[in-house]
């Protein structure tokens, strides 16, 4: 007879893997669409100084804001037709939630660069689907010192306790501006930087995963959050190559 404690861990196991899997659909998702606006932008590429002249966002916030609203959010009988129980799913730019500082232990705003829900997976984690999200980080890298911001967001997640289910899986997003750096540098600089890094716990350093057969681009990485029982959550790293679509 099956133990109770042996069906928990089983149930966990197949919650963990079907998420995993549906987290990567996205995941591959995000990656076509980046591709649709690298076709798109080459002929058009981004003004920075356009930007400056005519809004109030930052650059960043408006490569963000572009991609959802563009891509991400007009795109999406790509994902649909593939994956049916995604036919809901909402992507949105400028999201908080709230968090429980490890600090001070006062719940503060988390302010999600990416916000995806209404995943299909309410059920697997037994919570309102629109309790259930993903998020996904965005960081420009126009410098190799960049990238240290851009791993700021890991340590973020591994101190913030999130009031709300927010998935073992975190995305992020590197927009690369400068020729000169590819995905490779920065890859071996976060590598680098985590390595110094005494406030993130890192049990898999950014390797090489694919998530769409046309990019190489992709990582994972496996950290500890550090409180509670310490679990451990997924960063899947998306370092795309923007230097031929922005302009100044």
């Amino acid at each position: 007879m099956i133990s109770d404690a042996s069906q928990f861990i089983q149930h966990r196991k197949n919650t963990f893997s079907i998420t995993n899997k549906r987290i990567q659909q996205i995941i591959s998702y995000v990656c076509e669409c980046y591709g649709i606006c690298l076709k798109e932008k080459t002929k058009n590429p981004y003004s920075i100084n356009a930007v400056k002249e005519n809004s109030t966002l930052s650059f960043e916030d408006y490569l963000k804001f572009d991609l959802v609203d563009n891509y991400l959010n007009v795109k999406k009988h790509l994902l649909k037709d593939k994956i049916s129980k995604l036919e809901d799913i909402h992507f949105a730019a400028e999201t908080q939630e709230r968090y429980i500082d490890l600090v001070d232990s006062k719940q503060k705003p988390d302010k999600i660069d990416i916000y995806v829900d209404r995943l299909g997976l309410q059920s697997e984690w037994m919570s309102k689907n629109n309790q259930v999200y993903f998020a996904i980080e965005c960081k420009r890298i126009r410098i190799l010192s960049d990238t240290k911001a851009y791993i700021g967001d890991i340590r973020k997640v591994a101190n913030r306790n999130h009031t709300n289910l927010r998935l073992p899986f975190e995305g992020q997003i590197a927009f690369i501006e400068n020729l000169n750096i590819d995905h490779h540098k920065v890859m071996t600089k976060a590598n680098s930087i985590l390595k110094k890094d005494i406030e993130i716990n890192t049990l898999q350093y950014l390797k090489f995963q694919s998530f769409h057969s046309f990019f190489q681009n992709t990582y994972s990485s496996v950290h500890t959050k550090n409180f509670g029982g310490k679990e451990s959550f997924y960063v899947y790293h998306l370092l795309f190559d923007y230097s031929q679509i922005v302009m100044n």
